[in-house]
């Protein structure tokens, strides 16, 4: 039965954490469904391997253009944009794990990182968000020719990141609809968002990944493998999903997938 939910959850990882429907709030919800809390120390840890899945998966799939970045020559701009990109969900996420006293760290964990409700009401604010997204304006910023204002700006879509450490909110979905809003043309929009996350993901893995000892070996890899698999598919999903101009369909998902999940808490209310 152990295999069988690491497989459920790989697989719920996997295509939630490249769909615009947040890897969080589904892991979140079904998680507290399956009767399984993941902020507990071994489920950190399955958690932990769940996520390397998907941060293969992103090398995998973007493995050329990271190879850009580094050869022939090292790309100084792109590398800015990614570390102005990256630095607010760092600070963030840092401060929660490493500077914030013990008892404050577990309510964080408890009551927002980790609440079902938190992660109902994440889902509807995604869906906004998402339908946001598909209004028409002008596309044109790239990461090639990013330059003053544009340049900067790319901040906001870090803040956006940042948003998305909350359940629910989802990182792709948030990233790459704050790009298209300050005119990021869609495909570089899709890479910036995952070029941030295979940071984001990487980053987190570290921290966690003291974790790891704390876990059985065979849900462990059933879940790994589950979540590389359906990553794949994930990421190639949403790069059809953003060209089409189909966001808003993931939208009334999340919308009814938020509305459902606060029901169900309302008449079986979370441990």
């Amino acid at each position: 039965m152990e295999i069988l939910k690491a497989i459920i959850l790989g697989a719920v990882q996997g295509l939630t954490e490249f769909l615009p429907v947040s890897s969080s709030g589904h892991l979140v919800i079904l998680g507290e469904i399956l009767g399984r809390e993941l902020g507990g120390e071994g489920s950190t840890a399955q958690s932990v391997l769940l996520h390397l899945g998907s941060w293969l998966a992103i090398l995998i799939v973007f493995r050329k253009d990271i190879l850009k970045l580094v050869w022939p020559r090292f790309d100084v701009r792109s590398f800015g944009l990614l570390f102005l990109a990256s630095l607010p969900a760092a600070i963030v996420g840092l401060t929660i794990k490493k500077l914030l006293p013990g008892a404050q760290e577990s309510w964080i964990e408890t009551n927002v990182l980790q609440s079902p409700w938190v992660a109902c009401f994440g889902l509807m604010f995604t869906a906004a968000v998402l339908w946001l997204a598909e209004r028409k304006r002008e596309l044109f910023v790239t990461f090639e020719n990013a330059r003053g204002k544009q340049f900067w700006l790319v901040g906001i879509v870090g803040v956006a990141q940042m948003v998305a450490l909350l359940p629910g909110v989802s990182r792709s979905g948030s990233t790459i609809c704050m790009a298209l809003m300050l005119h990021w043309v869609k495909s570089d929009a899709v890479k910036l968002s995952f070029l941030m996350g295979l940071i984001a993901i990487g980053g987190a893995g570290l921290i966690e990944a003291k974790e790891i000892s704390h876990i059985e070996p065979a849900p462990a890899a059933a879940g790994f493998v589950a979540s590389l698999v359906f990553s794949l598919i994930g990421l190639a999903g949403i790069k059809l999903v953003v060209e089409k101009e189909k966001l808003k369909w993931f939208g009334v998902y999340t919308a009814i997938a938020g509305v459902a999940a606060l029901g169900y808490f309302m008449v079986f209310p979370p441990n």
